[in-house]
């Protein structure tokens, strides 16, 4: 193929929006069980409805959830995992009426029966998450999210961990009917049985924290009902982030906290005989052993027998799984240079987890434990389709860049330069600039293939995307930095970015935009409210008022504001100033506004309320709504309008 030059701005890509999104069907939520896999499948002929799927031993992949079911839980609106199985079974969330759904397995005729509905909740108002069996007592222990007194008010929610039982006789079960076993926090997450059923971990926390600033892991011991008789808590005196709590073999409670900067893994030798319940550290190793649990539920690290432990860790935006010996107190790397690494399970001596690459989506991969050799490597079991489009010619890979910002602090990014292999730029030439701001604020820049930054890229534009103070992967400081700054140190690091990349000769100084989601939304436009070098900003249901955030969003993020900007109506003051709305003036670039109709966290009349007044000086301004969408856009129909409309947008506003 012969290669033409052209300036950045002519390049066309083969990869359309409509490849973009059309036929990527994603891989998740990985669960071993009978010698085989459960995962989820998302398929945009279904408008990206989770459909549960079983990978027999031998390979044959059949789908278990009937069409029409998306298994899919809104505990926390984000969701946290969803299903769950017993020995025969499988018990899952659906998303429409949010009931636990059964289906029973016939090892025989290797089919799985038709849906037996568990719970009878009222009119969607009552939530499931967290889902694990107690074969003890042959009942789920579940999070229950319960909206039925609410009226409305978000503060209202309850959240709980309840026991329901699968009693033949009295299925569907109540909600009146469910046994309470924790209801002390604000919210519960991720329960673990111990191996003799007479104890449960998990972990809560409560208003204004979020569970990557200070949770505490609840130690509860069961009677033979399963009622609570004895709690303990463990590291009560210690402020930290705890989260992933897992019992071993022999009873022993693992978990990962942030008490020394970085997720790692810590020990709890149980004794409910005594008072306090206080944990040793297993591995310390300076790197993220997990993200921040937005969706509950996450498994990043097992036990491989009885002196080994697999886990997962992030260094500069790259994922390893790593086996350590807690013996010989040796690391051992398994699989390194991933752009993502999650949902971690030891059978027997084989390691299951779900990973992507700079050039794979996520795929389930299996590494045999006792074939490991220096050139033995995981084989993958099932793999998400790539487009024969996305050649390795065109695909651009992630560079992490360290750049100075304010204050003599440092931020980070990955670097992605336009490729396309049909064209090349005239010498000298620098490209324009798409700088990409994560959402959270605490999410971060993920290296793993990400085909919108392909789409970018192979239409001639470069790609920056930033992990400003506040993104996880780097430690509970970094994190932690962006409080009580928000708006302020994350705008400070954007605009830092774009100064050094300029500087760098990576971009064109007056092509530059930039693009953010939900709270990256929020990030654009203050961003182009304090400066002026760039030429156009695109904001997906970002946040743009934020005394109306404080007043009206769902019980998950109620008072998230209190740490980020501080406790409103305290810190009144510093709301108006932060807030986008309260300073259009200062925003002089076209601005293009996606939101859906439906979003429960960041509510359509922020939208509205933005573009209404942005318009009246601003000509450029421009607002897209989809009235089916909520929170995140999930309908190909919509992905595809909306990439194409930012696509046209910025054509128009850079020449």
């Amino acid at each position: 193929m012969k290669t033409k030059v052209a300036k950045f701005s002519d390049w066309i890509s083969p990869l359309t929006p409509e490849l973009i999104f059309s036929g990527r069907q994603a891989v998740s939520n990985l669960l071993p069980w009978n010698d085989g896999l459960l995962f989820l499948l998302s398929d945009p002929s279904e408008g990206n409805s989770q459909a549960l799927m079983f990978r027999h031993p031998d390979g044959v992949v059949i789908r278990l959830s009937p069409v029409g079911m998306n298994v899919r839980s809104r505990v926390h609106e984000y969701g946290g995992f969803p299903f769950t199985t017993d020995e025969n079974s499988v018990f899952y969330c659906n998303f429409a009426d949010q009931e636990i759904y059964k289906q029973a397995y016939d090892h025989a005729t290797r089919k799985f029966s038709e849906p037996q509905v568990i719970t009878s909740s009222e009119k969607s108002l009552v939530r499931y998450s967290d889902l694990i069996f107690d074969g003890n007592r042959n009942r789920l222990i579940a999070v229950r999210e319960d909206h039925r007194n609410s009226g409305g008010d978000a503060a209202d929610v309850t959240n709980q961990l309840v026991g329901i039982d699968l009693s033949t006789d009295k299925l569907p079960v109540s909600t009146d009917h469910q046994c309470i076993i924790f209801d002390q926090s604000d919210f519960v997450a991720t329960p673990c049985l111990s191996p003799c059923y007479k104890m449960i971990a998990f972990v809560s926390w409560s208003h204004p924290n979020m569970p990557w600033d200070d949770t505490q892991i609840q130690l509860v011991a069961l009677d033979d009902a399963g009622l609570p008789i004895k709690n303990l808590e463990v590291d009560e005196d210690c402020k930290s982030s705890k989260v992933q709590p897992l019992f071993d073999d022999q009873g022993e409670l693992y978990f990962l906290c942030d008490r020394e900067n970085f997720w790692n893994l810590q020990k709890c030798s149980v004794n409910l005989n005594t008072t306090a319940a206080n944990s040793l550290s297993v591995i310390k190793r300076s790197g993220e052993f997990c993200g921040p649990p937005w969706e509950s539920g996450r498994h990043n690290f097992s036990f491989l027998m009885k002196n080994k432990v697999v886990f997962s860790q992030i260094n500069k935006c790259k994922w390893s799984l790593c086996e350590f010996d807690l013996q010989k107190q040796e690391v051992f790397e398994i699989h390194r240079n991933l752009g993502s690494l999650e949902r971690i399970f030891c059978v027997d001596n084989a390691i299951f987890y779900l990973a992507a690459t700079d050039s794979d989506y996520p795929s389930i991969y299996r590494y045999d434990f006792f074939e490991k050799t220096k050139d033995h490597a995981p084989k993958i079991l099932f793999e998400s389709a790539v487009p024969r489009e996305l050649t390795p010619q065109i695909i651009s890979k992630p560079i992490h860049f360290e750049f100075p910002s304010a204050s003599e602090s440092f931020a980070y990014g990955l670097f992605y330069a336009p490729k396309n292999p049909s064209f090349m730029a005239p010498n000298g030439e620098a490209p324009p600039l798409i700088v990409n701001v994560h959402g959270g604020p605490t999410g971060t820049a993920r290296s793993g293939l990400n085909p919108l930054h392909q789409f970018w890229t192979s239409n001639g534009f470069a790609v920056a995307d930033i992990n400003h103070r506040g993104s996880s992967g780097y430690g509970r400081e970094f994190r932690r930095a962006l409080y009580p700054e928000w708006g302020v140190v994350d705008v400070e690091d954007v605009i830092a970015a774009v100064h050094f990349l300029v500087g760098n000769n990576k971009a064109d100084a007056n092509k530059i935009v930039i693009r953010g989601g939900s709270a990256g939304g929020y990030l654009v436009l203050a961003s182009l409210a304090a400066s002026d070098i760039f030429s156009a900003g695109v904001s997906y249901y970002g946040v743009t008022d934020l005394e109306l955030l404080a007043k009206d969003t769902h019980k998950f993020e109620l008072r998230y504001l209190d740490n980020l900007i501080g406790p409103y109506p305290e810190t009144e003051d510093r709301y108006k100033e932060r807030s986008p709305v309260n300073k259009l003036n200062r925003i002089k670039a076209p601005v293009l506004i996606l939101q859906g109709d439906k979003d429960q966290v960041v509510p359509l009349n922020q939208a509205v309320s933005l573009y209404d007044k942005l318009r009246l000086t601003n000509k450029g301004t421009k607002l897209i709504r989809y009235p089916d969408e909520g929170h995140g856009f999930r309908n190909p129909e919509t992905q595809i309008n909306a990439l194409t409309a930012e696509l046209d947008f910025y054509r128009k506003n850079l020449g």
